[in-house]
């Protein structure tokens, strides 16, 4: 994946992560903001309900009069007003009321909400209006609102710059995965090209000489040719690990079966090779994905040791360790040697394919085996835990 690609994907997914978000957020604050506003209009209600019911019980003991209204408490930024069955103002409290036409219920006047109700006492009626300015309250919910909105957008600021930096790990798996596969195929070119431009410039020589003395030169295209297949092989094994069937597989046998088909390279280097067998390890598992798996733990174990080395085996509590001398491998390069084609030397050469230990990996995680590797003293170490 390209840098401008991977920045868009990035921008996008910050964009549509932004979006969603404050889209909750806005719908949250909302929610917020409707359920205050109505537990403030429920509650002013229930207050001048209260007050006016109160003053009605007053009004209607045929004992009792106007007086009696006055001992009645009520809130600051609250008033009644009682008018008799001629419209006349007999009684307020609080402010003066200015009602032009008597009615029942609620209703807005301005910045006040009223509550009217009408009370019959004896042959006679009252007007009873209770009322509450809302500019409190009004600018209250301007607060609340104003608060709900500056906190949605802070809020969804920092979201907006968090998924910047989220879609970063988001993407970082894929932009790896999209890299390697780029190394693989610009590795897998080149290690098709360089032995192809042997063969070619073999065949060419071939019939400069006029297919005179030409052994040397079938041996090396034959040598290329074998390298390639060997190659594909590999490739192509690596698409079918764990797609074959399973069975129990006895972890000795089949490691001292790959040891005796490695023998006779360990037998040219004069290698000095150790088995320490502690107990048996029985696995389900394809057969050929194991042996696989150790036939290159092996011939790496092989390949880089010196002459007169040793190997020393170590079988023990679900694990199996392979030690070898040789090269050492660079404690920075622990974590590459399992990437594909994948070589400590600068110089690429067509020794092995170069997925020797990219298989290893691939199995070991197939099967969820946990690989180590180890660099102690004169020792290169390889631990598969099953």
């Amino acid at each position: 994946m390209k840098f401008d690609q991977f920045l868009k994907a990035r921008i996008k997914i910050t964009i549509l992560i932004s979006l969603i978000s404050t889209f909750i957020i806005s719908a949250f604050s909302g929610t917020i903001y409707y359920f205050y506003k109505e537990q403030i209009v429920y509650g002013i209600t229930d207050e001048l309900k209260s007050i006016a019911f109160e003053i009605s019980k007053k009004l209607d003991d045929p004992v009792t009069d106007l007086s009696a209204v006055e001992q009645i408490r009520i809130p600051p930024d609250t008033y009644l007003c009682v008018f008799n069955h001629n419209a006349a103002m007999i009684f307020y409290k609080g402010k003066l009321c200015e009602i032009n036409k008597h009615f029942t219920g609620f209703r807005l006047i301005g910045s006040e909400v009223v509550y009217g109700v009408k009370i019959q006492k004896s042959f006679d009626y009252y007007h009873v209006y209770v009322g509450k300015n809302l500019i409190k309250v009004l600018m209250n919910l301007e607060k609340l609102k104003f608060i709900l909105f500056y906190s949605t957008f802070a809020i969804s600021t920092i979201i907006l710059v968090l998924s910047f930096i989220i879609s970063k790990r988001i993407l970082r798996p894929i932009q790896e995965t999209v890299e390697k596969q780029e190394r693989f195929t610009q590795n897998v070119s080149h290690d098709l090209r360089t032995p192809l431009t042997v063969i070619a410039t073999n065949l060419y020589l071939i019939k400069q000489k006029n297919y005179q003395n030409i052994e040397n030169h079938i041996e090396n295209i034959q040598k290329n040719v074998d390298y390639m297949k060997s190659l594909i092989s590999d490739l192509l094994y690596m698409t079918q690990i764990g797609k074959k069937d399973k069975k129990k597989v006895n972890v000795n046998k089949l490691l001292k079966k790959q040891i005796e088909i490695i023998k006779p390279k360990i037998e040219q280097k004069h290698i000095n090779l150790k088995i320490e067998e502690e107990n048996e390890i029985n696995i389900t598992a394809n057969e050929r994905d194991i042996e696989m798996l150790f036939s290159n733990l092996l011939e790496n174990a092989v390949k880089y040791n010196f002459e007169n080395g040793e190997i020393i085996i170590t079988i023990k509590n679900k694990q199996v360790s392979i030690k070898n001398t040789g090269k050492m491998i660079e404690k920075e390069n622990l974590k590459k040697i399992f990437d594909r084609f994948y070589r400590e030397e600068k110089s690429r050469t067509t020794e092995g394919s170069g997925l020797g230990l990219s298989i290893v990996k691939e199995i070991a995680d197939y099967y969820r085996f946990k690989i180590k590797v180890k660099v102690d003293g004169k020792y290169n170490e390889f631990i598969v835990k099953f």
